[in-house]
């Protein structure tokens, strides 16, 4: 889908207009301060070298956010303004270390919000329709490890053993689990929940498109399941244009015992191009609301050359001692065949604190 039906356009706007004009003053929407700090201190080693590394986690990111809303006539506006807030990042780290980092303050969401019985409409920059589609995780360790594993190693460099010299191509480049555009500046739209599924639909800046199905479910004595599933289409958004679509489902049993599974895949609008494949699973046990381990592992085939195949083996330990306090302790191997090339391995154990207020 290359343009965008202006008459769909239109409607969602008009139908905008309409929830404004329904609504009737009575007070001002108040506003209230949240967020988290979420800290690690990493070893990695890439095969030749190894170092230290203290930064903000990725995975869940240091952020401040404004929050507020207000009922008016069965209708509730919203608002949202949100920012990370980082030093240091983790999906920056590469051997050597240098030193601190360099400070990073961007803007994650500036969004207006109106919802009712007939759905929600968000407007701003904020979570695309398929953003979370392929990270539906109920094992209680995803604040470390879950299938977008980028977050803690993309800048990782892959070493040649030939020459033990940098390969110049790094886990990020090798990496993704096929998820939607993240945030962005978009009208969207979400269904009202029918039996536990919602839907929803966005469009972005550069006539970009993504649809999205969601389910959430409690089944008594077979326990918990939640999923998703995204599609994307580009358009003239970015630098390269592509399709994609990605799933994901987690299941979590009364006693503890849960299962995740992701899928993705990319096809990009470039000749001679390869659809680039996504899959990961992670099993792991949650003791309690307190103590949470898992297991996982996750692989990318073709997307930086074609051939390649990047995997990840890792493991994870969440503990939550107080409510809004986590200290966690994860990890993970890195793995890249490629095609005429021999690369070491990328090693690394991390562990650090979340706390959220």
């Amino acid at each position: 889908m290359k343009k965008l039906h202006c008459g769909s356009i239109l409607i969602t706007f008009v139908s905008l207009i309409a929830v404004l004009l329904y609504i009737s003053p009575a007070c001002a929407v108040e506003a209230k301060l949240s967020g988290q700090v979420n800290q690690l201190i990493m070893w990695a080693d890439n095969g030749v070298d190894n170092d230290i590394f203290i930064g903000d986690n990725e995975n869940s990111s240091t952020r401040l956010r404004f929050t507020g809303s207000e009922e008016f006539n069965g209708v509730t506006a919203g608002i949202r303004i949100e920012f990370d807030v980082q030093r240091n990042l983790s999906s920056t780290f590469d051997i050597p270390n240098t030193g601190d980092g360099s400070f990073r303050l961007l803007d994650r969401w500036f969004d207006a919000t109106f919802a009712s019985s007939l759905g929600k409409v968000s407007l701003g920059k904020g979570d695309g329709a398929a953003n979370g589609s392929a990270e539906v995780d109920l094992s209680g360790t995803s604040v470390i490890t879950y299938s977008s594993v980028g977050s803690t190693a993309d800048g990782f460099t892959f070493i040649d053993k030939t020459t033990n010299l940098p390969s110049g191509t790094t886990v990020g480049d090798t990496r993704s689990n096929f998820d939607g555009l993240s945030r962005n500046s978009r009208l969207r739209y979400d269904t009202p929940k029918f039996a536990g599924f919602s839907f929803a639909g966005s469009f972005t800046n550069g006539n970009a498109l993504e649809v999205s199905s969601w389910y959430t479910g409690e089944f008594g004595s077979f326990g918990k399941l939640a999923a998703a599933f995204g599609y994307v289409d580009t358009n003239e958004r970015g630098a390269s244009e592509f399709t994609q679509w990605d799933g994901s489902v987690s299941w979590l049993a009364p006693f503890g015992l849960n299962v995740t599974l992701a899928v993705g895949q990319r096809d990009p609008d470039t000749a001679g191009s390869v659809k680039a494949d996504n899959g990961y699973v992670k099993v792991g046990w949650q003791f309690g609301s307190i103590h949470a381990a898992s297991v996982e592992y996750g692989h990318t085939k073709d997307l930086d050359l074609r051939g390649d195949k990047s995997k990840n083996y890792g493991l994870a330990y969440v503990i939550k001692p107080w409510k809004g306090v986590e200290f966690y302790t994860a990890a993970r191997l890195y793995e890249l065949d490629r095609s005429g090339a021999s690369l070491d391995d990328i090693q690394q154990i991390m562990a650090g604190t979340r706390i959220k207020f």
